[in-house]
């Protein structure tokens, strides 16, 4: 995986307050006692598959935790990575691929609280595109959010799976937004290498899509939030508070999707969609995005136990890789996550949550 100069990437501020230096070795902590901490998603655009993160600015989940997230946007998951390991950022949201690839070059990361409970990436085309199976791939345009996003991996990974030469492919970075849907409705690709949120983006522009066959990616983690093992061990209970304001935004959103939306548009307004029809229907559309990523968290009544994650699952993860040729050799799953900190992360009343939550507006 190539890496890329993150010079002039622009970044998205969550929180508010003004920071005051701890000294250079100690975390930052706001003027009322909030702990600073620098969260990089990877993301090109702000939409309702992070409408949690709004979810726990607005319900004052991160201030109730006394924690003070900074949140910047970049286009993929490795430059996620990259601003974790140069310690610009104290946590990343990243898929598995570039946690496996640092671990194998020396750059260890941990996840410490699961968000992907599976893999989430696959190769869909539009209606019209002469794309059917990974076979027809060579020679063809491929649309990505950025060419080094985890879904240019994922094809170049499905493509070396089928004995194909991945130089074959022209990747087109389309971006998220307008941008995106406009250059798939012009055209301008012949298949997606995208994720399950972005393709839910997509249909709800109205663009009829196809899932291409790939080898199998059932039942694997597809990553979460990760750290270095030093911020694991020095910054325990901060993490811990991020993760129980997470759990909280999780179970909120679960049980009213609706108003967790509605948070992310006033935060973010750009993240509202300018599209023809109501209200109402806009809303709905942002809904069927946020609940693809709802799906498997361990929030909804019955299963009170969020982030938590699957030993088999990472294991397998990690043996994907491997013959998927994104790493040379495999190693023990436990190099990369830890579930150390789930049960005081879920240290709170899910019922509570619940109940606030059916209300809100």
């Amino acid at each position: 995986m190539k890496r890329k100069s993150l010079a002039g990437l622009a970044a998205v501020v969550l929180a508010a307050g003004t920071a005051v230096s701890c000294g250079s070795s100690d975390p930052e902590v706001t003027s009322d006692g909030r702990t600073v901490l620098k969260l990089a998603i990877a993301t090109p655009t702000w939409n309702a598959g992070f409408a949690t993160l709004a979810v726990a600015e607005a319900r004052k989940y991160f201030a109730t935790e006394k924690v003070d997230v900074r949140v910047s946007t970049f286009a993929s998951g490795t430059q996620v990575a990259q601003q974790v390991i140069a310690g610009q950022s104290d946590i990343g949201l990243m898929t598995a691929e570039p946690v496996g690839i640092g671990r194998e070059k020396g750059t260890r990361l941990v996840y410490f609280a699961g968000y992907y409970p599976k893999w989430i990436s696959n190769i869909q085309v539009p209606k019209g595109s002469g794309v059917r199976t990974i076979r027809d791939l060579p020679g063809k345009r491929v649309g990505v959010t950025a060419v080094a996003s985890s879904g240019t991996t994922f094809v170049r990974t499905a493509m070396k799976m089928e004995g194909l030469d991945a130089a074959t492919v022209k990747f087109i970075p389309i971006g998220g937004g307008s941008e995106q849907i406009n250059a798939i409705k012009s055209g301008k690709v012949d298949a997606l290498g995208l994720w399950d949120t972005q393709y839910q983006i997509v249909k709800n522009a109205g663009i009829s899509l196809t899932p291409i066959p790939v080898a199998s990616t059932a039942g694997i983690f597809g990553g979460g939030f990760a750290v270095k093992p030093d911020m694991l061990k020095k910054r325990q209970d901060d993490l811990t508070r991020f993760g129980r304001a997470m759990a909280k935004a999780m179970v909120f959103a679960q049980a009213n999707p609706s108003a967790a939306v509605r948070d992310m548009w006033r935060l973010h307004p750009e993240s509202k969609p300018t599209v023809s029809g109501s209200e109402d229907t806009v809303l709905a559309g942002q809904v069927k995005v946020l609940q693809v990523r709802l799906d498997g968290q361990g929030v909804e009544p019955g299963h009170d136990r969020w982030g938590e994650m699957n030993e088999k699952a990472v294991t397998a993860t990690v043996s994907f890789m491997r013959q998927a040729g994104l790493i040379d050799k495999a190693f023990p799953a436990a190099d990369i996550y830890t579930n150390d900190l789930i049960p005081a992360i879920n240290k709170f009343s899910f019922a509570e949550v619940r109940a606030a939550a059916k209300g809100a507006q």
